[in-house]
């Protein structure tokens, strides 16, 4: 659990995934693009998450696409969790 703290407290890494919630499968270069952000510093990113077991990769032919582990209690309790305060902020 430390480990999944670890990883989503870099802002960066917080911000794939949240994207990830809206956008269940996106490739590498269309997150760094939404970013703004290195492609390779969102591989990074990305290894840290998946290392955590928040996010699983998938290769479909030159791309490898990310998406959430939802398969991970921990990742849909927080995927809850975000959804609640997104709709509970002011706006």
């Amino acid at each position: 659990l430390a480990a999944v703290f670890k990883a989503l407290g870099d802002t960066t890494r917080f911000r794939i995934f949240r994207l990830l919630i809206d956008q269940p499968q996106i490739s590498v270069s269309a997150i760094a693009k939404l970013l703004h952000i290195s492609a390779p510093l969102t591989s990074q990113h990305i290894k840290t998450l998946v290392h955590a077991q928040l996010l699983e990769k998938q290769r479909t032919g030159k791309r490898i696409y990310s998406r959430l582990d939802r398969t991970n209690p921990v990742v849909r309790d927080l995927i809850r969790t975000i959804q609640k305060s997104m709709k509970t902020e002011p706006s």
